[in-house]
């Protein structure tokens, strides 16, 4: 049967030219380790390639497992066509697959990660006759990767709302992979302006080692360890929990040795990011908004502080349905009234804010909600500095018209 017919319906998997290959045969276990140095798929994940040979209508059974990565597995053809893979099919983020050979020939299996940037030591098995069922196939504790970062080196990323959620918490985080070795000494820094950042360092399937608040200096986080291995280890960038489902742009630097920590802490967080910036607009909603419904409200000096433009901003929840059409006003005679949507699918761009398109420096922002979900309908100012005052804001459904007169109140 040709090869092509027994992948129709999967999947094909980019395989690179042959690399370097190690023999394998049918009933050998073979330890190995995914280095810097391996071969990448077109996903950036690192692979070590096995061959071994089998005969027409040949059972056999690939099990990789791994307590440093979520091993992944391709069996190919000699000509690297993929015939099967396997994430999760052995538990706790291991691989296992069965698979029947279709003609006498020699085979390739690519011992790979599952996410970019994995590293570290695996255990390969191949065996004939098929494989023991998983009782239990759910990943937990290695999951979705953001980048490699080494000793000495700083990088810039972005918490979103498109980051994976801790579980039973309020907060998203994003996992770095860091390479270390043996007895190696280091300090870990996360920095924001725009969350209160939290960070954790772990080992294998989210083996906590050491977690950090304020250690960093305000309101940032530090961690000081020395590796006792050379284990690759995973650096969780987090916020606090208070305010809620923070997100905004981070830096994240590892330095060589050990430097001071704060042990006490001294944060006193109230910066937040605005729209475009992507940070957390005022943390724990205000109040809940339904369609066809008009709160009335104050933005006070207790509402969370805007960092970027010196305003204060404050969060509505309401609940929508993909493809609904609503509009909100925001009305106020003491502040010129700034109005930005924040949830699932909105870019932050302008097509989600809106100043004065309400008339008299109001603000009146139609939008269609590109997902079910919760979302936060944020009130802010613009203009004046540290503006404050009662307001009152509605959310109708369907569309109203802009107004295009220029905001001309006097301040």
């Amino acid at each position: 049967m040709p090869v092509a017919r027994l992948v129709a319906g999967f999947a094909l998997f980019a395989l690179p030219p042959l690399a370097a290959q190690t023999p394998i045969r049918v009933g050998q276990t073979v330890t190995g380790r995914l280095t810097l140095t391996d071969r990448q798929f077109s996903d950036s994940s690192r692979y070590k390639l096995y061959t071994f040979g089998g005969g027409r209508g040949d059972t056999v059974s690939v099990d990789l497992t791994s307590d440093d990565f979520d091993a992944n597995i391709v069996l190919a053809d000699a000509s690297g066509n993929t015939l099967t893979r396997n994430d999760d099919g052995g538990e706790v983020c291991n691989a296992r697959l069965t698979f029947v050979l279709p003609q006498a020939a020699n085979y390739r299996v690519y011992a790979n990660s599952s996410a970019p940037a994995e590293l570290g030591d695996f255990r390969l098995t191949l065996a004939r006759g098929k494989a023991r069922v998983a009782s239990d196939t759910v990943c937990k504790g290695m999951g979705l990767v953001a980048g490699l970062i080494h000793v000495g080196q700083t990088v810039t990323g972005t918490l979103t709302r498109e980051d994976p959620q801790v579980t039973g918490d309020s907060t998203y985080f994003q996992r770095w992979i860091l390479p270390v070795t043996a007895q190696q000494a280091f300090t870990v820094d996360l920095q924001s302006t725009e969350f209160d950042p939290y960070l954790l360092l772990t080992r294998g399937r989210g083996e906590k080692i050491v977690e950090n608040d304020d250690g960093g200096g305000g309101c940032n986080a530090r961690i000081v360890y020395t590796a006792p291995d050379d284990h690759p280890l995973r650096v969780i960038v987090n916020t606090a929990s208070r305010p809620r489902r923070q997100t905004g742009r981070f830096t994240l630097r590892v330095s060589k040795g050990a430097l001071p920590t704060e042990p006490k802490g001294n944060c006193r967080f109230t910066g937040a990011a605005g729209p475009a910036g992507g940070g957390a607009a005022s943390g724990d909603a205000s109040g809940v908004m339904a369609v066809g419904q008009t709160q009335q409200g104050a933005l006070t000096r207790n509402d969370v502080l805007v960092s970027s433009d010196s305003t204060y901003a404050q969060a509505w929840s309401i609940q929508a349905r993909a493809g609904q059409t609503v509009t909100i006003d925001l009305e106020s005679d003491t502040f010129d009234a700034y109005l930005f949507l924040r949830g699932p699918g909105v870019s932050g761009g302008r097509d989600f804010q809106d100043d004065d398109s309400g008339g008299n420096c109001n603000a009146r922002l139609t939008t269609t909600f590109p997902q079910t979900g919760e979302y936060e309908v944020v009130v802010n100012s613009t203009g004046t500095k540290y503006a404050t005052g009662a307001f009152s804001l509605s959310v109708t459904s369907g569309s109203k018209p802009k107004s295009v007169a220029r905001c001309n109140r006097s301040q």
